[in-house]
């Protein structure tokens, strides 16, 4: 059977592992219903320009960063040829469901515009943050459950050819750009990047595993380059909690989410946002009330 299955690209960027973990989950799912053999191409400084023509299906998938997707996801978008006979989607991710996050995805559509290439369809996940504030476990769950619904209308939009369109206003476009300062952010607040030696084991995993190679060593002391695009990727991982992230620091997450293991507690309920529909939470009731009403309009219809 896999022999004749059509194939399938993923080309991401994951700072602290949401973006990838969504595309475990897009993987998973069309490899077990038999729609496609999925490959994941996740962008960090070292990776080559992929070649699109053996795939069928391409993705595109990146993490918001304010309101804009990553620079060092444009750059590698920036080398990419695009076969036109192709189908195109994409897959983005945030911690919040704001409508200026809908505007993220101008660059790439860009790119492909000029190629004349047109997006079969665009998707925005919700996970947590990796800055800001911790997400409670249940608030997790809850999160990863509507993922599980938007991912099975985008698997039908996939089946049935069904263009599905994020809108977005002129407003909201405006706001955009002038977010993008957040990419000037990075290389600047890189400079307070500060370790505390009475904490770090230098076990060298913030040095090796930075995705655009930002960090070095020089006598035992970690020192830090202009290249941050502020992934968190460093401080998120780092076991004994020891970098301190300059103006950030008050706004730092540190440790990973166990998505599988929060997935499969039963003790943990995915109702969170039924006793928190106030202040910062009250941002996500339109985005289910939509999610809930396509869901049901897809798969439940009278």
């Amino acid at each position: 059977m896999e022999d004749k299955l059509k194939k399938a690209v993923i080309i991401c960027f994951s700072g602290t592992g949401n973006t990838l973990f969504l595309a475990s989950l897009i993987k998973e799912r069309l490899e077990k219903d038999d729609l496609y053999k999925i490959d994941i191409c996740s962008i960090d400084y070292k990776k080559e320009v992929i070649e699109l023509t053996s795939y069928d299906l391409i993705i595109f998938s990146y993490p918001i960063y304010a309101f804009n997707s990553p620079i060092i996801f444009d750059k590698y978008i920036k080398k990419l040829k695009f076969p036109k006979d192709k189908k195109y989607f994409i897959l983005k991710q945030s911690g919040e469901p704001l409508a200026l996050n809908n505007s993220s995805s101008l660059f790439i559509k860009r790119k492909l515009r000029k190629n004349k290439i047109k997006v079969s369809g665009e998707y925005h996940f919700l996970f947590p943050y990796n800055i800001h504030f911790r997400y409670s476990d249940e608030f997790v769950k809850e999160l990863y459950e509507a993922s599980l619904k938007l991912l099975d209308i985008f698997i039908y939009d996939l089946k049935n050819n069904k263009v599905s369109k994020i809108k977005f206003n002129p407003f909201i476009y405006l706001n955009a750009l002038i977010f993008k300062i957040q990419r000037l952010g990075g290389p600047i607040n890189s400079y307070f990047y500060k370790i505390d030696y009475n904490k770090c084991i230098h076990c060298n995993k913030c040095m090796n595993n930075c995705p655009t190679n930002n960090i070095f060593k020089i006598n035992e002391e970690y020192k830090f380059k202009n290249k941050c695009v502020m992934c968190m990727r460093c401080s998120f991982f780092c076991p004994k909690d020891a970098i301190n992230i300059g103006m950030l620091q008050k706004w730092k997450v540190n440790g990973a989410y166990d998505f599988r293991k929060i997935i499969n507690d039963k003790n943990i309920k995915g109702d969170f946002l039924k006793s928190h529909k106030k202040g910062f939470y009250g941002f996500f009731k339109k985005y289910f009330k939509e999610l809930n009403k396509k869901y049901d309009e897809y798969f439940f219809k009278k």
